[in-house]
């Protein structure tokens, strides 16, 4: 029996996939800053809007919703007017960012995992929603002392998260191409974007790590952000 796959919509990123994501997944996308990361994130969610009728939420612990409805114009997308339309969501945590503090986001709204999945479960059910970014997830981990808290806790939070039936990404920053945050351990899917330099030039790159029953490409693989969003080449894979 093959698993049911939320198609991307974005630009070869569904052939790389083999598919698409399966639905109701919990994935990691992971990069270092300056990636891609939100571009792709928020190119899920309008594509999944427009091309096959599936409301988005986008949770936001990074950039404003005014930051982010303007940078996503450059792109094509217009999230203003699928807000308007009642097919998107923006929750807007981003309160700790201007203070380089992102717990400090988390206490101004009073937040903890349950009231942050409250929060969460209530905006999927205004709006029916298919989909979900959470920008970057890191920041829950900021919850929790220790190690033991933040993988048990995360573990739960992505069961949570999977009871919704949502489709979603989760944003997680890495500074280094082989370093590995313990929400990646625990994800079944695992999406790495580069941002490589080739001597005066950088040079873009995605790779599927991992996506648990699922036959995808193996390899790094170029890809572009243009006017239209993310534009994946998956038939010319990039040299080692």
């Amino acid at each position: 029996m093959e698993l049911p796959l939320t198609k991307t919509g974005i630009v070869g990123l569904d052939k790389l996939l083999g598919g698409g994501i399966p639905v109701g997944w919990s994935t990691i996308l992971s990069g270092e800053p300056g990636a891609g990361k939100t571009c792709l994130s928020v190119g899920f969610l309008v594509r999944g809007i427009e091309d096959y009728d599936e409301p988005g939420i986008f949770c936001s612990f990074n950039e404003s919703k005014k930051e982010l409805y303007l940078t996503q114009l450059g792109y094509g997308y217009d999230l203003h007017k699928l807000e308007s339309e009642k097919k998107f969501i923006l929750l807007d945590f981003s309160y700790g960012r201007a203070l380089g503090d992102g717990q400090l986001a988390l206490q101004q709204y009073r937040l903890d995992l349950p009231a942050l999945t409250k929060k969460l479960k209530e905006a999927i059910n205004s709006i029916g929603a298919k989909r979900m970014v959470i920008d970057p997830l890191t920041i829950i981990s900021l919850l929790f002392d220790d190690i033991r808290e933040i993988r048990y806790n995360m573990f739960r939070f992505f069961d949570v998260i999977r009871r919704f039936g949502v489709t979603s990404l989760a944003v997680v920053e890495t500074k280094k191409k082989d370093e590995y945050n313990v929400e990646e351990f625990l994800a079944a899917g695992i999406i790495r974007l580069y941002n490589e330099r080739s001597g005066a030039k950088r040079q873009r790159g995605i790779e599927i790590i991992k996506m648990r029953g699922i036959n995808h490409k193996r390899g790094i693989f170029p890809f572009s952000i243009t006017d239209k969003g993310i534009v994946v080449s998956p038939d010319v894979e990039m040299p080692s």
